[in-house]
């Protein structure tokens, strides 16, 4: 009994404390993106619209503005409302902002990968193109979008259970190209539960990061302590393929390094995404859940959702959270 406790206590102090946020920190999937003409960073989430804020710095104050997408999506997937838009996805190229997003029906494979473009990150601002025809497939959900370029080609990951986590080549920015998707992690062993992949280069490697575990409503009761989202990676010398985690395992075999798991008030965090900070080099943003409102017993929703952070050290050739 006394083993297990100080395992636990050594599991829960492992960590360092999130970085501050104040004013409103609500949040569900953050996509944040700091803005080259005036240094302002906007916080983009899951919700009606695609939820917007602003803040001048990470700490906040944070500021809801606005929906993104305040018309929603052009994007008719059935028995969904075009308004409930998740998992944004934000990056620019040249003088023009991409947002890609989400509509699905939960639980389901009934599911469209939406892109939006826009010069100033504003709400309202944002012109929607609608699908960018990503082919359906058994093997795969077609939610959690991320963009990244390797050697002048443009990529996007994306996946949900089924067969978890693929990626596929772009045409451009806002279509997909005639390759086929393929598969980058799997692990049955989580019941395919891997979402919300989040690919950063740095150094010589191409960093996956991953939510695996069960997402929701939490309450005192779910799930089972250790089946809740965490945030894990695996590294690739290409991009394109072949990711390890950092004991060797084969990412499409079950692998998956632990970057950050529930401790102290931070209960469930997932949903990431890194950034480079002016100041702060790489931050690892995510959300997660207050652990006091899980023992209370939870509220409906995702409105109990906090934006946390916490600055990432690759000293190691792996990601490491530290304190700020």
């Amino acid at each position: 009994m006394f083993a297990l406790l100080f395992l636990f206590i050594a599991v829960v102090a492992a960590y360092p404390a999130r970085g501050p946020c104040t004013g409103d920190c609500w949040t569900k999937d953050p996509a944040v993106i700091q803005r080259s003409s005036d240094g302002t960073y906007f916080r983009f989430g899951t919700g009606t619209g695609v939820v917007t804020m602003t803040s001048p710095s990470l700490k906040g104050p944070w500021k809801d503005v606005g929906a993104a997408l305040p018309s929603g999506s052009k994007i008719n997937v059935e028995g969904v409302d075009s308004h409930d838009i998740w998992a944004p996805d934000v990056h620019k190229e040249g003088d023009t902002y991409y947002m890609y997003y989400v509509l699905s029906k939960l639980g389901t494979q009934t599911s469209q990968i939406g892109v939006a473009t826009s010069t100033t990150l504003e709400p309202g601002s944002w012109t929607d193109h609608g699908e960018i025809g990503l082919p359906a497939n058994s093997a795969y959900n077609r939610i959690d979008p991320n963009w990244i370029e390797i050697g002048g080609k443009q990529y996007l990951q994306f996946g949900s259970y089924w067969q978890d986590i693929y990626q596929v080549e772009l045409a451009n920015a806002l279509q997909v190209g005639s390759a086929a998707p393929y598969q980058l992690s799997w692990n049955a062993s989580l019941n395919h539960r891997q979402e919300g992949s989040f690919m950063y280069k740095n150094g010589d490697y191409y960093y996956l990061f991953f939510s695996a575990g069960l997402a929701g409503s939490y309450t005192a009761n779910s799930p089972p302590a250790g089946e809740e989202y965490s945030v894990r990676v695996c590294r690739s010398a290409t991009g394109t393929g072949h990711f390890v985690d950092k004991a060797g395992n084969d990412c499409k075999q079950s692998g998956g390094t632990m970057v950050l798991a529930s401790h102290d008030q931070v209960y469930g965090p997932g949903g990431e995404g890194v950034i480079n900070d002016k100041d702060l080099g790489p931050v690892l943003v995510y959300h997660y859940y207050p652990l006091s409102l899980k023992q209370s017993g939870g509220s409906k929703g995702n409105d109990g959702y906090q934006f946390g952070w916490n600055e990432l050290d690759f000293a190691s050739g792996w990601p490491v959270v530290k304190a700020t």
